[in-house]
């Protein structure tokens, strides 16, 4: 009811939810629920094997506005953000919202017939980084190009910003949307301690 509305009907429990909510008549904002954090946490173990604290789960609005606060909380004014293009435009504007330096890696391109395949290239990753590189921002699913990247992707790429002290937020809101028998890997399931480091973000 934003943006990325799906061309489907609704399911008749999202229905009826929205009805009686419509009901009350009351629209303020609602405080957060505990069991809706359960339940997204018992979610993410049955679908992706990851195991979540439902005390470390947050309710915000919607993820643009994920990508901004946690490109606030993460450092300082001029410290440097990290991102991987092409990728979805809000990725380049929160950073610079907050006061931080936006950086690039471009993915790197892998052509096989007349398939383009895009990939982490952490040789790229690598140069981009900066002595002020506080956060890397990803997005896993990728929006646009459509990847979703391999465990050993993931685990180069964070073991990369663990050396030298990255936060990786990661974009994961379109973890459900995969085709065929694509696998998606949370970042922050790889490794309690990578989890440690990784923000995720998710609209489950």
């Amino acid at each position: 009811m934003w943006v990325a509305d799906m061309d489907f009907r609704s399911p008749q429990p999202i229905l009826d939810a929205i009805q009686t909510r419509v009901e009350h008549s009351v629209f303020g904002y609602g405080g957060e629920s505990q069991k809706l954090q359960e339940v997204i946490c018992e979610r993410m173990a049955h679908l992706h094997n990851w195991q979540i604290d439902p005390q470390d789960v947050m309710l915000l609005p919607g993820l643009v506005c994920g990508l901004n606060v946690v490109s606030r909380a993460i450092g300082k004014p001029g410290d440097g953000v990290l991102i991987s293009t092409p990728v979805y435009p809000p990725f380049h504007s929160a950073p610079t919202n907050q006061d931080r330096l936006l950086q690039t890696a471009a993915l790197g391109t892998e052509v096989d017939g007349q398939r383009l395949r895009y990939t982490l290239d952490l040789d790229k990753f690598s140069t981009a980084i900066a002595p002020n590189t506080k956060l890397f921002i990803l997005c896993n699913p990728h929006n646009p190009v459509g990847r979703a990247f391999t465990k050993e992707e993931l685990t180069e790429m964070a073991d990369l910003c663990a050396r030298h002290d990255i936060v990786i937020c990661s974009d994961e809101i379109h973890c459900d949307l995969l085709l065929g028998r694509t696998q998606h890997i949370p970042v922050a399931a790889l490794d309690p301690e990578i989890a440690q480091r990784t923000i995720t973000l998710v609209a489950p």
